[in-house]
Parts: C-alpha cells; structure tokens; sequence
C-alpha cells in the first residue's frame, strides 16, 4: 500500500512547473514539500489530488493508476485538508466534518440517500479523536483559526481515507494552534494507518515529525529523503537564498537565518 509518484511533471497546461518528481509514501509515513513561494508546492499538490492532470509520468494509488480513479473512488483513498479561511455559511461542526462522508451516500440510479447512521457516528468519532467533540454544535465561522484547523482535520478522518494532503496546515495560525495542530499529525502517524504529506514554509516541521522531505527548488527536486539528512545549512541556504544555519543543540536541530556581515556606520571627524 502506497501513494507512489514516478518521474511526475506537474504544471498549468503545457507548462511545467515541476517536473521529475519520484516517491513513495506509505501508511505510517510523514512527506514535507519545502519551497520558496512559487516553487510549484501547490501545483504538485493539486495534482496529487487529481485536480490537476499531470503533464508526465505515473501516479498510483495502492497500485492502482490515478487515471482509474475518479469522483468517489478517489475520496475513498485520498483526503485533503486546505488552509483554513473564513466561511459565509454558519455550518455546524458536526455537519461540515460529516460533509466528508457524502462520497457514499449515493444509492442505486446515482440517487442522493443522505448521512446514514454510520456517517453521524463517524463524524463524532473523528471530532472525538481530536479532542474537539465540544465543537460539534458550534458554527464552524465563529471559530477560531486553529479549531477551524482541527475541525477540517476531523473532516479527513471522517472521510476514512488513508492518505491525507495538507496544504500549510498551520499557515496564519498562533504559536499554540500551531503546535496543536502539529502534534496531532504526529499521532495520525503513531497508529499507523494513515499516510501523511503536507506544504510548509516551516522545515522545523519536518525534523519534529522525522518526516521524509522534498525540497523544490526552481523547477525540480533540490534534494529529497530523510528530514535529519536533507535539512542543512547549504541546501536551505540555496532554497531561500539566504544565509542559514542549523545548529545543533541538546533538543535537536535548530534552524536559524542570518544576516550577512554589514559595516558600521561611518563616523564623523
């Protein structure tokens, strides 16, 4: 079981923006696109998501070609949690993490049945698990941006798919919603039944999930494998051109940029 990428090119009609991307991603394990703005992170993800048609190469999923799967057979595998924004309509909680599951509620003729039983027990389990059932009865556009975060997350558990594609989790979010979210991606990977791959700006991120990493880096694959092996100093200095360090302290890496050596200003005699 596994989602696989095989010399992938991804891009907006015949332009590519990435192109010879290769991994494997299996349940348990943790993929971070790391990138400067305009790397190609979002167009590789949306192309992981069947949104985009990739330009070249092979996607498979638990085997099977992306180009066999389509509508509801592709939510059974994959779930996608975006950045979260504010929303005009006051949904219930409850109600947009069930939303995930109206993949299987059609009926014969294609007939819309509607959440059944199962669905409703679902979707309390999955705010359940994030610590986030109080939620439930709230409106989602009245929350905070790292409950609407976890509730989003509950929404990809709901789904009960095995990979689940994050876009910047943790984007516009405060220090304690940020870790909130972070540590719970780490217990999604502790129980080893989901697969995890997500966009950030942050590579601490990556170190602290001991994650698999691909940096992107104009055009093409900059360096990939091991978050302990691939973030250093050079080649995050090169991604962002800008000088950084990873220091290595007694809690592990530490990433810092710095500044360049500039003169003084000068004196007046």
């Amino acid at each position: 079981m596994s989602l696989k990428a095989e010399n992938l090119s991804v891009g907006h009609g015949p332009c590519a923006v990435v192109t010879q991307v290769t991994f494997e991603l299996q349940p348990g394990q943790a993929l971070c696109l790391l990138g400067p703005n305009g790397s190609g992170k979002s167009t590789l993800l949306k192309t992981l998501l069947g949104i985009l048609p990739p330009l070249q190469g092979e996607l498979q999923v638990d085997g099977e070609a992306f180009d066999n799967l389509r509508g509801n057979a592709l939510a059974r595998q994959l779930a996608y949690v975006p950045q979260h924004k504010d929303d005009p309509f006051a949904f219930a909680c409850e109600d947009v993490v069930l939303m995930a599951r109206s993949h299987q509620w059609r009926g014969l003729g294609g007939a819309l049945l509607g959440p059944r039983m199962a669905d409703r027990e679902a979707a309390h389990a999955a705010l359940a698990r994030l610590g986030i059932a109080g939620l439930a009865k709230r409106a989602f556009n009245q929350l905070s941006g790292g409950q609407q975060q976890l509730v989003l997350m509950a929404r990809a558990l709901c789904q009960n798919s095995r990979y689940i594609l994050l876009d910047e989790p943790t984007a516009s979010l405060d220090f304690a919603n940020a870790a909130l979210v972070m540590n719970q991606l780490e217990q999604l990977l502790v129980d080893g039944e989901h697969a995890v791959l997500w966009t950030s700006h942050d590579p601490q991120q990556a170190l602290h999930l001991q994650a698999q990493v691909m940096l992107l880096h104009k055009g093409s694959v900059l360096a990939q494998g091991a978050a302990s092996e691939v973030i250093q100093a050079h080649n995050l200095s090169l991604l962002y051109n800008l000088p950084i360090d990873v220091v290595q302290t007694a809690s592990g890496p530490w990433i810092r940029a710095t500044t360049p050596d500039r003169p003084g200003p000068s004196s007046c005699t």
